[in-house]
């Protein structure tokens, strides 16, 4: 089970997880973020994981895509930090290729 709890902060929102960010989970928060995203709400947002205890590969795709979206993370121990480390890694390389592909087309 996965717990969701949007704060609204003066400057942005704060989600808080809780529990197990697993498939059909991370489909909920991969969809409430969607809507949080589709109300033109450009606030800063900050995903706090201090309390999620698991994470399978449906979960860190929904990560990766709430970090494309800009997000901030907070996380307290060595897994979980890592695994935000590497999916900023495969985001900045993405778009390097992107990049690289976008400028190629333009030289041609």
């Amino acid at each position: 089970m996965l717990k969701i709890t949007i704060n609204e902060l003066p400057d942005g929102q704060r989600w808080c997880l809780q529990g197990r960010l697993v498939e059909q989970w991370a489909s909920e928060l991969r969809s409430a973020w969607r809507e949080a995203q589709c109300g033109g709400d450009t606030r800063k947002r900050v995903v706090q994981l201090i309390d999620v205890t698991f994470i399978d590969r449906g979960g860190e795709h929904v990560l990766a895509e709430i970090m494309s979206d800009g997000a901030e993370f907070i996380a307290s121990d060595v897994y979980t930090t890592h695994l935000l480390d590497d999916l900023r890694s495969a985001l900045k390389r993405t778009r390097a290729r992107k990049r690289k592909h976008e400028e190629s087309d333009a030289n041609h």
